[in-house]
């Protein structure tokens, strides 16, 4: 495995200073997870479509049958998971992509358990103004206010980016952090020009205030991690995890409003209603490097992170 153990120490030193500064098919007889171990893991997932093939594999015993036995656990913010990963008060836990490079910058003992979802133009993740707003293209953000969930954090990073696609300065625009529940009120109220959304709130704010997007944030938005110390010392948790989260993926692009329609409602407080039409993101079972790599070097240029590294580093082999 690619494990950077001569660059670890001082880790939990640093996590701690990122959290206080805040997200193979398996086989019917396959073994029990490690010695002295039952196969028990926690997982970490808000309750959001992001989190649908872990549902659909709870659901349909996908991860029993790869001799898992999953525990949900409540989200919390980026760092404060990042920290619990590494404490290993969490085993696994879908975070963003920003979240994982920043820790990873940091030396930081976490890594990619599994690829988990894309931003896509069907997806509809991206920045909206106001339906009668004088904003009609990202150059007209200039001098302007948007409102992030957080800051350095998927929305703001892809925004930075279009603005130095179009030869703008990225730190033009003033981000805001506001939860996005609350950034529909922020906007009506004129205290931000756009808002950055995804699901489910964006079908929210759209049933309630009417807005047009600006553009989408296209590419990898999130994935599950989890420490280098259980991909070291369990890898075969991390091969039976993909795996089930595989078979999942594979029922959602068989159906995937029927998915949403059944297990949303069992695993939150979505209403079947909405979980049927509500609009999903690519669920991603196959490692984006490529798209990654993109993430890396964007946050190196807008000036998140100081150096760039090889994106393949996050990704290692659990067999």
């Amino acid at each position: 495995m690619n494990l950077r153990t001569n660059r670890r120490l001082g880790a939990f030193a640093l996590t701690l200073l990122l959290a206080s500064a805040t997200v193979a098919c398996g086989s019917e007889d396959a073994p029990s997870a490690s010695a002295g171990d039952s196969g028990k893991v926690t997982l970490s997932i808000p309750p959001v479509g992001d989190s649908l093939p872990v549902y659909e594999a709870i659901s349909k015993g996908y991860f029993t049958d790869e001799g898992l036995d999953v525990e949900l656990t409540p989200a919390a913010n980026g760092a404060t998971t990042i920290n619990a990963l590494v404490s290993g008060s969490t085993d696994l836990a879908l975070v963003s992509y920003p979240s994982l490079i920043t820790a990873y910058s940091s030396d930081l003992p976490v890594t990619i358990a599994a690829p988990a979802i894309a931003g896509t133009d069907e997806y509809k993740s991206g920045l909206y103004v106001l339906a009668d707003s004088e904003i009609e293209e990202p150059a007209d953000m200039v001098g302007k206010k948007m409102a992030t969930p957080s800051l350095g954090s998927v929305g703001d990073i892809w925004f930075r980016g279009v603005l130095l696609q179009q030869g703008l300065d990225p730190d033009s625009v003033t981000y805001i952090e506001i939860p996005q529940a609350n950034m529909a009120a922020a906007l009506e109220a004129g205290d931000v020009d756009g808002i950055f959304q995804t699901e489910p709130t964006l079908s929210a704010t759209e049933a309630s205030v009417d807005v047009r997007p600006i553009g989408f944030q296209n590419g990898p938005q999130g994935l599950f991690a989890t420490s280098e110390k259980l991909m070291e010392e369990r890898p075969e948790v991390v091969t039976r995890f993909r795996a089930a989260l595989a078979k999942a993926v594979a029922d959602i692009e068989t159906d995937p409003q029927g998915v949403a329609k059944a297990m949303m409602p069992e695993y939150t407080e979505m209403t079947p209603e909405v979980a049927a039409k509500m609009r999903l993101p690519e669920y991603q079972v196959d490692y984006d490097a490529a798209g990654v790599q993109k993430v890396v070097d964007l946050m190196v240029e807008v000036g998140l992170l100081k150096k760039s590294f090889d994106a393949s580093e996050l990704y290692q082999d659990a067999s």
